[in-house]
């Protein structure tokens, strides 16, 4: 007897595959399905590296060696438009003022306790925490990050070790405090720092001390107006990056005066005067305190129109002719560094694009930093150009970049302090020196500091102030 063994098969598989095959399709059906719906592609994250450098065992030889092998960038100038710098009005001498006594209960100012949560920066704060830091100088700095970043924590170290046992730096303490609290904040330091927390709280509460009933932080009369400005701006990054409480009404207070001390044409004088006499160097500093203050809640009447007034007053002050800015008005004198204080301002008050803006940069193109032979007021003028640069962006920024970064590097004390370059200028023309070694290495750190301290004004950012019902978010607004 034959057997069909394959028609036997057959029959098992097929009696078999009926419901077995069923289960099996619906299964692979049902995991398909799965695997279609809950399937995401993750995107990698960018990735940010953070280089922390041992400010004593940098080379600055060696370093340069590298650049050398970079593309040389400089910047494109425009002889019609770069007239030579005339003689400059010194700024007033800064004098030690015997400070008012404190109207202010400590016990309200609880620095510690009063923070709810940790920082959260964005907008124009963006660069100051680390990783912000980082990606702002891999994205400026072309390199030079690596260097500037070391000479700045030698500088804060030098500071930190150089503050008064009251907080304060000297002299005229409520302008020298205040521009070395701007120091640390520009570098992401708060109170709740772990290197510098205490100096940082040290430096508030001086300032706090030294206001008086009328919201003054120092005697106003010649340098008073810069050194309240000063202190002003520096109290309030303070309650901008740390969202103390108590700190809002010292702030509002001393915006008060600046803004009570504007004359009808948006300018400023000398000791808040409100005579024909107007003056862009003073304004420069009030300019910089209400924008610092605005972004960071202050709730003063009219202090917007306040700023909408200021930019008229310096648009007033610009001479189409050679794009640069006058001092006090057309009888007077313009150079680099008065031109860079206007077109700072301008660019801060959200102007950046307009005509007086645009030709104070094209004359800015020419500007030297020449640390054997600087310019009047050498390290006050390279703040606000290397700001005013830095904002403008481009080859132009990338030139000037390449000078002056090598040039502060170059110069920085061994101690982590600088001495201005004004020293190899006679007695009068350098009197920058004699305002300290805390005046000059303050500027010097701040002007370092660039790359990260504010986002450029030609980046998108947020555009609202902060509101007092935020959290700790730092959001900015540009006018």
């Amino acid at each position: 007897m034959k057997i069909n063994v394959s028609h036997h098969v057959q029959k098992l598989i097929d009696h078999f595959w009926g419901p077995s095959g069923s289960v099996l399709i619906h299964i692979l059906v049902i995991l398909a399905l799965i695997k279609f719906v809950t399937y995401t592609k993750v995107e990698k994250a960018p990735e940010v590296e953070v280089v922390i450098m041992d400010p004593d065992a940098t080379d600055l030889e060696e370093f340069e060696k590298e650049l050398e092998k970079m593309e040389d960038l400089p910047e494109v100038v425009n002889d019609e438009m770069a007239p030579p710098d005339v003689a400059m009005d010194q700024p007033p001498d800064v004098e030690n003022f015997a400070a008012a006594e404190p109207d202010v209960d400590f016990a309200a100012l609880d620095v510690q306790n009063d923070i709810q949560s940790p920082l959260v920066m964005r907008g124009l704060f963006q660069g100051r925490s680390a990783s912000g830091r980082a990606s702002a100088l891999n994205q400026y700095s072309q390199k030079w990050g690596q260097m500037t970043e070391a000479a700045v924590l030698k500088a804060l170290n030098w500071l930190k070790k150089h503050q008064n046992p009251d907080g304060s730096w000297s002299p005229n303490k409520p302008a020298m405090t205040g521009l070395a609290l701007l120091t640390f904040l520009a570098h992401g330091e708060t109170t709740s720092s772990e290197d510098y927390g205490q100096t940082v709280e040290k430096a508030i509460r001086f300032l706090v001390s030294q206001q008086d009933a009328e919201g003054r932080f120092t005697k106003i009369d010649q340098p008073g107006s810069y050194a309240h400005a000063i202190a002003t701006y520096g109290i309030s990054e303070a309650y901008g990056l740390t969202r103390v409480p108590a700190i809002k009404p010292v702030m509002e207070k001393a915006v008060q005066v600046i803004l009570n001390g504007q004359q009808a044409k948006g300018g400023w004088d000398y000791d808040y005067k409100k005579a024909a006499r107007r003056d862009t160097s003073v304004a420069g500093w009030q300019v910089q305190a209400l924008k610092a203050a605005y972004i960071a809640g202050a709730e003063n009447a009219g202090i917007k129109e306040a700023m909408d007034k200021a930019l008229a007053d310096l648009k007033s002050a610009f001479e189409p002719e050679s794009g640069q800015f006058y001092y006090t008005d057309a009888s007077g004198h313009r150079n680099d560094s008065i031109t860079a204080i206007g077109v700072l301002c301008l660019q801060l008050l959200g102007h950046a694009g307009d005509r007086e803006a645009r030709g104070g940069l094209q004359s800015l193109q020419g500007t030297s930093c020449d640390w054997e032979k600087p310019m009047h007021w050498p390290m006050y003028g390279w703040y606000y150009i290397t700001q005013a640069k830095f904002h403008q962006g481009g080859q132009s920024w990338a030139g000037w970049n390449a000078k002056f970064a090598r040039v502060f590097v170059k110069n920085q004390n061994e101690d982590g302090s600088w001495t201005s370059a004004g020293a190899n200028l006679d007695k009068n023309d350098g009197k920058e020196v004699y305002l300290g070694p805390v005046y000059a290495t303050t500027l010097a750190a701040l002007t370092l500091q660039v790359y990260y301290r504010f986002l450029p004004t030609y980046k998108p950012i947020a555009v609202e102030p902060i509101s007092q019902t935020d959290t700790n978010d730092v959001v900015i607004e540009i006018l």
